[in-house]
């Protein structure tokens, strides 16, 4: 092929052939487009026309970037990602950009938001935020803060524009004292539980015994409990949700799978609940807690419930997750391994069931001093 200049070859059929760049990678590379003609001036100058119209359509797509509503950005963001995540997630990323960031930054341009406004935004929400105005928890700020990035890196992703970045945004996360049942609180509520036992004390022994949560007990079926061989299957999760696009109804319930893949698990069982599950077994596709096809109890109800045990018991201060941190620090105290412990709960890490589920009583701390005394004795001795 002959070559004449600018871009433009003599190719073998006896026409012209004229290359532009159309694209540049963001790797770097570059991407061509072709024009031809019968002669060199007719293909030069339809080389340059289409250049020219490509250069003009990238400076009309930077200019309508550069005037992207954070509104528009977000809600392109929400739909990309209903494609692939799960409807609980989609109701919390619209939850928070609905109550927090949209009524902030919905009428501005995504471009012109600058790293002081996003500060002095967090800044508020962690002090004045939410529903009474007492401020937001870190760990909710993080979740907005996670919300804003995604849709930032969106836009300059999917629409070729540059966004300040959040940087860096100091949270001290204060950890609240996770409460724990002491053993004779635990004793009392097994003993009112068993002097009547139901469905409802059944399912609150059940995690009292296998650290389940809540809403993985709501959706547990009579099928994924196996007396036989002694477990039960955690393969889903009850959760309520918003509805925004239905009008008649401002929530509803899902069944939908666990929050993460380690969530999906076995647990083996302790023998001595087998007799008790035997005794009150139903059919296979039945709720665990109402022992009927398709009527369930969701876990406000359930919560509202064990708040009324509790209240019965004398049990002050004690919400249904106490039962989750209950189980892990009994096995703590009994000796169990923390990896097997982590896997029983779902964890994807011991890190996390060592810092957020392990609640050493004042008792194992006394017991593990004493275990001390032995050097002091011989030296006494």
């Amino acid at each position: 092929m002959a070559r004449k200049g600018n871009n433009i070859y003599l190719r073998n059929n006896g026409k012209w052939e004229g290359r532009y760049i159309r694209e540049r990678m963001a790797d770097g590379r570059i991407r061509y487009g072709y024009v031809s003609g019968a002669t060199y001036e007719e293909t030069l100058k339809r080389r340059d026309e289409a250049a020219s119209t490509y250069a003009k359509s990238m400076k009309e797509k930077i200019k309508l970037g550069n005037h992207l509503l954070f509104s528009t950005v977000s809600q392109e963001w929400l739909n990309e990602r209903k494609l692939y995540l799960k409807e609980s997630s989609i109701a919390k990323y619209r939850n928070i950009l609905n109550w927090y960031l949209l009524p902030e930054f919905s009428d501005r341009y995504i471009t012109e938001i600058t790293k002081e406004e996003l500060s002095c935004f967090f800044t508020r929400l962690l002090r004045f935020g939410g529903v009474r105005g007492k401020g937001l928890s870190p760990r909710m700020i993080k979740s907005v803060i996670s919300v804003y990035k995604a849709v930032a890196g969106y836009a300059c992703d999917c629409n070729d524009v540059k966004v300040v970045p959040v940087g860096r945004f100091p949270l001290k996360d204060s950890k609240k004292p996770m409460r724990v049942l002491s053993v004779k609180e635990q004793q009392k509520l097994e003993q009112f539980l068993f002097s009547d036992i139901g469905n409802t004390g059944l399912g609150i022994i059940l995690c009292l015994y296998t650290g389940i949560r809540l809403g993985e007990l709501c959706a547990l079926k009579w099928k994924d409990i196996s007396l036989e061989n002694r477990k039960l299957d955690i393969h889903a999760t009850m959760v309520r949700i918003q509805t925004p696009e239905d009008p008649e109804r401002r929530t509803k319930v899902i069944v939908t799978t666990p929050k993460s893949a380690c969530s999906i698990r076995e647990i083996p069982l302790p023998s001595a609940i087998l007799p008790l599950l035997e005794r009150m077994k139903e059919a296979g596709d039945t709720y665990f807690l109402t022992g009927l096809q398709n009527v369930y109890i969701e876990p406000r109800t359930m919560e509202n419930r064990f708040k009324a045990i509790t209240t019965a018991c004398g049990i002050e201060d004690a919400n249904f997750h106490a039962l989750r941190h209950t189980f892990a620090t009994r096995c703590i105290e009994q000796g169990f391994d923390v990896k097997s412990l982590s896997e029983i709960l779902g964890h994807a890490g011991v890190k996390i069931t060592m810092d957020r589920y392990v609640h050493p009583t004042i008792e194992l701390k006394q017991k593990n001093m004493d275990k001390l005394s032995v050097f002091i004795n011989s030296k006494i001795s």
